[in-house]
């Protein structure tokens, strides 16, 4: 009996840790570059980029992309037509977004910040289309509970970018802090955002208990906490070297930090 199925040896090669969060790693392959997820029983492979399971329905990238191309044919012709989407037609776009939503979860973790921004992007576009279209309200709002938590990823995958530019430039000795401020932009946004969401359903009551706003309030509180101590010696170190405009700016950021905190 022939033994090349058993995948024994793959799982023993990657033990599952009960203890770690999420368990995810980059591995080459004959066909490139592939993002591999383990699990209890298994691994799963997503692709990094397209389909995440690299399948092309009715010849497209996703059936979202199929249902889009189909919205606007209908949309577009003479017919006294309107575009719906079905259960069924929601199903399917419902499994497609589970699938972004692991590959984006395993990005975040691999710090791979353009990935989950395009991933968490599309999946909130997909929201939208299945809340504009869809023609049962349990499947309007199946998907767009969600669209807090996907804010939030998007947001901290954001900040966390701009995070990034601003250490690459003061390593380079640069003295901008505008990718900073970009940051902090960022995380209010979507502080308002989600927000939005909590009112737009009528349910500003239960904004308290949102683990998602909690995550991106503490993040913000972190940013305030450490941004005034930052600021200020950049600012006596502008003072020193005589960059008159630049430690006026920074004073400007300073008061505007303390304020907001």
């Amino acid at each position: 009996m022939s033994d090349n199925n058993n995948i024994r040896h793959i799982l023993e090669s990657w033990p599952y840790d009960p203890e770690e969060d999420l368990m995810t790693r980059l591995v080459d392959t004959d066909e490139g570059v592939k993002l591999q997820m383990r699990v209890d029983m298994g691994i799963i492979q997503i692709e990094l980029d397209g389909n995440p399971n690299g399948e092309k329905p009715a010849g497209c990238e996703s059936w979202f992309e199929h249902f889009l191309a189909r919205q606007e044919e209908t949309e577009s012709s003479e017919v006294d037509d309107y575009f719906t989407l079905g259960e069924h037609d929601c199903k399917l776009l419902r499994r497609e977004a589970v699938r972004y939503y692991y590959r984006y979860l395993c990005l975040m973790k691999l710090g791979d910040y353009e990935r989950v921004i395009r991933d968490t992007d599309r999946n909130y576009r997909l929201f939208a289309f299945i809340k504009k279209y869809a023609t049962r309200e349990i499947d309007r709002w199946s998907l767009d509970q969600y669209r807090p938590y996907v804010i939030m990823m998007n947001t901290r995958a954001r900040a966390s970018l701009a995070v990034q530019r601003h250490d690459r430039d003061s390593g380079d000795g640069s003295h901008d802090t505008s990718s900073l401020e970009d940051a902090l932009k960022l995380i209010n946004k979507g502080i308002d955002n989600i927000a939005d969401f909590f009112e737009e359903y009528g349910i500003a009551s239960e904004m308290e208990d949102s683990v998602e706003l909690s995550i991106l309030t503490a993040l913000k509180n972190e940013f305030l906490r450490s941004l005034p101590l930052t600021l200020e010696d950049q600012l006596k170190q502008a003072v020193e070297e005589e960059r008159f405009e630049d430690a006026a700016r920074l004073r400007d950021m300073i008061k505007g930090a303390v304020k907001n905190g």
